[in-house]
């Protein structure tokens, strides 16, 4: 195909050249009109070249009629004055039909002829050469791309008198060329698609090139990436990680992973990277933002464990509640007796050990998975309002006040005995996280068809390593905690369908529970 290709191209030039010879060896007093066509005949003595210029026209005249290319040539009014054989087969014209007449009047379609019209001025104009590419649809609907190549011809006195036009059908290529973008295009809204970051990195760690689909997601902005080393992209430490795994994958072959973290949009965000070797001198880096998957990953996790914990307390918590029953009763008779009057405060010690006792395992048929629910279409602030004398007085004892900020929003499907413990639950929270003479907001909104219920402390936030493990049974901060008053909150809020987010900093944490209405 190359090589058909340089013939052409050899060709053309070669028309050229033994068409300018021609003009030089016809040079008469009165100069060759060029509006004759090569199959008329010459009457004129003086327009007659000399004897050997026959012989070099003969030739001339057999290159262009086969030539595999289309040549025309037209005057300033865009008539023909010569076509070859490939012109007259492509536009379906007899010789006869076409010599003498314009393109208009050939009646071809209007685009063409303002076209052609257009490019052949310019060429009268400039007396340069000129190249163009267009479609052509012949009367018959023959349809195909050309290449079309304008040379001027001149006169003796240097006047462009016709334009010799050479038309190449490149129609496969063109078609190449339409199948070549539309494949890039698929490509780009493929990678476009993907939520996953490429890179591709030389051995030795500088960026080469790399797709990103959200830059916000990127530690850096991602216009200063290319020719940089990792070291000036990434923090010290994930720098070093993906460095060992790049020597790692060069020297096995094989596909390398790493989990990493970064502080981004000051959040901190979880990624996983698989690192490949792309040739002898570079990586592949394809990075995935798995911070929605891992926090899935705990839920299930914490759901599991809640599920287990709900199942043990669910058989054998009214196992264990009825001998406690039975020993507290005991214990509060033998103290009214006269003879135990010296041991009361013994017995009263007792008692509250065992309510205490009995509050744990509450806790733990709270998070039992087949609890019984009572949901009713009722107000979120109406339990609000219920239970706020009761966390109100618990905040004057601890030396703290709660406020509450309680917007309109309307009735949702709620058990308000469970949600009552929530709020408990989470207050409670906040009151032993924050020291004296701070407040508690409870807030009730809406937003993004959401109805929210938050509860924000001003304490001294939560360590970023600890968020993960909230909700776990039994995880706790507290001297005397159990670590199933959150493990409850979750639990309840699961029934509910609703779910909970966390907002934490150095002046307090906020609990956000989102009902779907």
């Amino acid at each position: 195909m190359e090589d058909q290709r340089k013939a052409k191209k050899q060709l053309i030039e070669e028309l050229i050249s033994l068409r300018q010879q021609l003009a030089k060896w016809n040079a008469a007093p009165t100069p060759s009109c060029p509006h004759h066509s090569m199959d008329e005949p010459q009457h004129s003595s003086a327009l007659l070249p000399k004897p050997h210029a026959y012989l070099w026209e003969g030739e001339f005249k057999s290159l262009v009629e086969n030539s595999p290319d289309a040549i025309i040539r037209f005057d300033k009014d865009l008539r023909f004055l010569y076509a070859n054989k490939v012109a007259l087969k492509v536009m379906r014209i007899p010789l006869a039909s076409c010599l003498g007449k314009t393109v208009s009047e050939l009646k071809f379609p209007r685009k063409y002829y303002k076209l052609w019209k257009s490019q052949v001025e310019t060429i009268f104009q400039t007396k340069q050469q000129a190249k163009f590419e267009a479609e052509f649809t012949s009367s018959k609907e023959h349809h195909f791309y050309y290449h079309a190549r304008l040379v001027p011809e001149f006169s003796i006195d240097g006047s462009v008198v016709s334009v010799l036009c050479t038309l190449r059908n490149i129609d496969e290529l063109k078609k190449t060329e339409l199948e070549l973008r539309a494949s890039e295009f698929r490509n780009h809204k493929l990678l476009s698609s993907l939520p996953d970051f490429l890179f591709y990195l030389t051995n030795e760690g500088v960026y080469l090139d790399y797709h990103v689909t959200n830059p916000d997601l990127l530690y850096k902005p991602h216009n200063s990436r290319i020719g940089k080393h990792l070291t000036e992209v990434l923090p010290s430490k994930q720098a070093q990680q993906f460095m060992s795994e790049i020597k790692c994958a060069i020297k096995t072959g094989k596909i390398k992973s790493i989990e990493y973290q970064l502080p981004i949009n000051d959040t901190i965000c979880s990624m996983e990277a698989r690192i490949m070797t792309y040739d002898k001198s570079s990586v592949l880096v394809i990075v995935r933002d798995i911070t929605e998957l891992k926090h899935l990953r705990q839920e299930l996790t914490r759901l599991d464990q809640l599920n287990l914990v709900g199942e043990m307390a669910a058989t054998i918590g009214h196992e264990v509640r009825n001998p406690m029953t039975s020993v507290r009763g005991f214990l509060q008779f033998l103290s009214y007796k006269e003879e135990c009057h010296n041991f009361k405060n013994y017995f009263q010690l007792m008692i509250e050990e065992l309510d205490r006792a009995n509050s744990i395992i509450s806790d733990f048929l709270s998070l039992a998975k087949n609890k019984q629910v009572k949901l009713e279409m009722q107000n979120l602030n109406t339990i609000i309002k219920t239970i706020a004398p009761l966390l109100q007085s618990n905040a004057i004892i601890s030396n703290k006040s709660l406020h509450l900020d309680l917007n309109l929003i309307p009735d949702l499907p709620l058990d308000s005995k469970e949600i009552r413990q929530l709020l408990l639950n989470l207050v409670y929270n906040a009151l032993d996280a924050m020291p004296p003479h701070r407040n508690i907001t409870i807030k009730s909104f809406m937003e993004k068809g959401q109805v929210i219920l938050a509860v924000q402390d001003e304490g001294t936030g939560i360590p970023p390593e600890l968020i993960e493990k909230l909700g776990t049974p039994f995880f706790t901060t507290k001297e005397k905690g159990t670590g199933l008053g959150l493990a409850v909150c979750y639990r309840i809020v699961a029934r509910h369908k609703a779910t909970i987010e966390i907002d934490t900093c150095s002046q307090g944490t906020t609990f956000f529970i989102k009902f779907n209405q």
